[in-house]
């Protein structure tokens, strides 16, 4: 990279990559120096979150024979050491030129571990097992932020502590740490029946949750709420112990690399990160260089296992004059849909780049604007354009400018067949189904043992359905709610495991009906927790029916239903319209309660039914659902888009 026209600046950084700083402690070694300078400049590491600077340089006599005429080389290695806040940063490693100035060199991300809970217990022992209900006492610090809350964890109990007693002892070892002069805690009520190693929990002053383990273990066999005879040492039984994580051959590497830009809505949390990562991984595995830019939250990469793009944010990504390893600019940038964050984003990269851009729908956004605004589709399409830039929200699209933005484009990936239709039609397309992660989804026979302690009642049917409840879907995972309820008044016991968060109040009078039959999990944070708990189940159900909602999107959970090899029941909108009722899935008309209801009992008395869509299912996935031939899929019409 150029510093000026006259000047040469070489370096590089050559600590492990990814960058990782354990505890807080970055440490970094590389080498620089300037072309025709006889001294090394000095180096430093710049981030949104604080700079560091050189600590140390040393001799690099393997440069030498590499850059003779250089007399810098020879001593042109550094170090860089320092603290730095937890999280992961884009991290610029920039030299100082003899003018003063400060030029990047190399960019790179940095992920910075956070400083772990320090704990241990005074009283009753500091190891060994508590066999009595006595209180707990002992001290947790962390030494960059105060403890806001801390429990004790062991078995199925959690224990909350009161804070902030003394210790003197703490204070003294941790003079720059004013809080560690308060680090003493005390078990708020004596332990309750349970067993196995004792842990601390703490919520740190940031919101951040920290888990301390100590060499304790309680063994209370009773107490008020729990009799004598039952077994707190019985042994675990595992949820699914049939089905690893499955290693895929790697694809055949492509003749020429490409940069390749994608461009969320969202963070690495949400569906659209999902289908983009799983491409950038593959992108990634047959040569090509892949970076996923989120507008929020980068450190949700965390929930993707083994990634092997790069993570960014998009102000960092609109900072930096490159974010591709060999300091070129992306040769596609891949929009992820119209919404205006994406697009004002890929609008200065094009800009500034030049770069190809391709943008994917996958959702009838101007129906989603309307729901969320409270108001038609046709009544906001007629607003003025200053209007729409006043009242559409940042993380949704503006109908007059996605329009525009669509006729820009180079390119156009769509989902479902019916979002054609808001594609210009000199605007070459590609369909774009997405899949299942083939690592964890796949087929897994049902844990009985497991099944045997969930089971409530004999002939227990479970139903599974993961994803989030807002206003676009709520009328229908009612309906799915309300079926439940009707399966079990008329005397056919099935219960419903969700997971997902829910935005809106979509059950009201329902809820406390329904309570009984639904086993709620919350929000998972890892996808690939997912697989083990959906192999509980004996029906998948996506609930729904043709509208202007589920006519143009496809269900993210859908792929990976079919995976699993279970019946699945989807009504006749998305991919109902491409699956064969009673072989590949359970297709209704209308996916509601009485169209539930009827096809789980007919699943539940039929067992010859419930095998011939099982095996249906898992064909068909096999057939349509493959990441890999959808990145290939996908470079070939980059390809066409580079070529032209």
């Amino acid at each position: 990279m150029s510093a000026t026209p006259a000047i040469r600046l070489l370096g590089e950084v050559e600590s492990p990559r990814p960058l990782r700083a354990q505890h807080g402690l970055v440490s970094v070694r590389g080498w620089c120096f300037l072309a025709g300078v006889a001294e090394p400049p000095a180096v430093r590491l710049t981030t949104d979150a604080g700079q560091l600077a050189q600590t140390a340089r040393h001799p690099r006599p393997d440069l030498h024979p590499l850059h003779a005429s250089e007399p810098a080389a020879a001593h042109a290695g550094f170090v860089i050491e320092g603290h730095l806040p937890a999280g992961v940063h884009l991290a610029r490693f920039e030299a100082r030129l003899s003018d003063g100035s400060w030029q990047t060199f190399r960019t790179l991300s940095l992920a910075v571990e956070s400083i772990p809970l320090a704990a241990g217990i005074d009283a009753p022992a500091a190891t060994g097992t508590v066999t009595k209900r006595v209180h707990v006492e002992g001290w947790a610090f962390q030494p960059d932020q105060p403890v806001s809350e801390l429990s004790l964890r062991y078995g199925h109990q959690e224990i909350p502590c009161d804070l902030g007693r003394p210790r003197p002892d703490l204070a003294r070892s941790h003079p720059a740490s004013p809080h560690a002069a308060k680090a003493g805690f005390k078990s708020r009520v004596i332990l309750s029946a349970g067993r196995g190693p004792v842990r601390l929990k703490a919520r740190l002053a940031d919101g951040s949750t920290a888990i301390a383990r100590t060499l304790l273990q309680v063994d209370v066999r009773t107490d008020e709420n729990h009799p004598v005879d039952l077994d707190f040492s019985a042994p675990r039984v595992p949820l699914t112990t049939d089905r690893r994580m499955v290693a895929t051959p790697a694809p055949a590497r492509s003749p020429q690399s490409l940069n390749v830009l994608f461009v969320l809505p969202g963070s690495f949390a949400s569906n659209s990160a999902l289908h983009a990562a799983a491409l950038a991984n593959e992108l990634v595995a047959s040569g090509h260089e892949g970076v996923i830019a989120v507008p929020h939250d980068v450190e949700t990469l965390a929930h993707h296992p083994a990634p092997a793009f790069r993570g960014l944010l998009h102000a960092q990504v609109a900072e930096s004059s490159s974010v591709f390893s060999d300091d070129r600019a992306p040769d596609i940038i891949h929009a992820w849909t119209t919404r205006e964050n994406v697009r004002r984003l890929t609008e200065t990269l094009r800009a500034r780049h030049g770069a190809r851009v391709v943008v994917h729908l996958e959702d009838n956004e101007q129906e989603l604007l309307a729901l969320s605004l409270g108001r038609p589709a046709a009544e906001l399409a007629r607003l003025a354009t200053a209007e729409l830039d006043r009242i559409v929200p940042a993380d949704l699209s503006h109908p007059h400018r996605a329009r525009e933005f669509l006729a820009q484009a180079d390119g156009v990936t769509h989902i479902t067949g019916r979002l054609a239709e808001f594609i210009p039609s000199d605007r070459p397309r590609h369909l774009l189904w997405p899949a299942a992660d083939a690592r964890w989804f796949g087929p897994r026979p049902r844990p009985d043992a497991f099944r045997h302690l969930l089971d409530r009642r004999p002939g227990e049917t479970v139903l599974f359905y993961h994803g989030n409840v807002h206003a676009a879907n709520a009328a229908e995972v009612r309906e799915l709610y309300l079926a439940v309820l009707r399966l079990n008044q008329a005397g056919e016991p099935v219960t419903l495991i969700r997971t997902g968060r829910d935005s809106v109040d979509f059950l009201g009078p329902l809820a406390p009906e329904v309570a009984p039959h639904v086993l709620c999990l919350g929000q998972l944070l890892h996808h690939h927790h997912l697989p083990p708990l959906m192999a509980l189940a004996d029906i998948f159900v996506q609930p729904g029916r043709a509208d202007a909602f589920n006519d143009y999107r496809f269900p993210s959970k859908l792929p990976e239903f079919f995976a699993l090899g279970r019946p699945v029941i989807l009504p006749r909108t998305n991919l109902g319209t491409h699956v064969r009722h009673d072989i590949d899935a359970y297709v209704l008309d209308q996916a509601n309660a009485a169209g539930i209801a009827t096809a789980v009992s007919e699943l539940r008395s039929d067992p010859d039914l419930h095998q011939r869509l099982s095996q249906g299912a898992r064909a068909f996935a096999e057939r349509h659902f493959s990441w890999r031939r959808s990145a290939e899929a996908l470079m070939g019409f980059y390809r066409l888009l580079t070529t032209r």
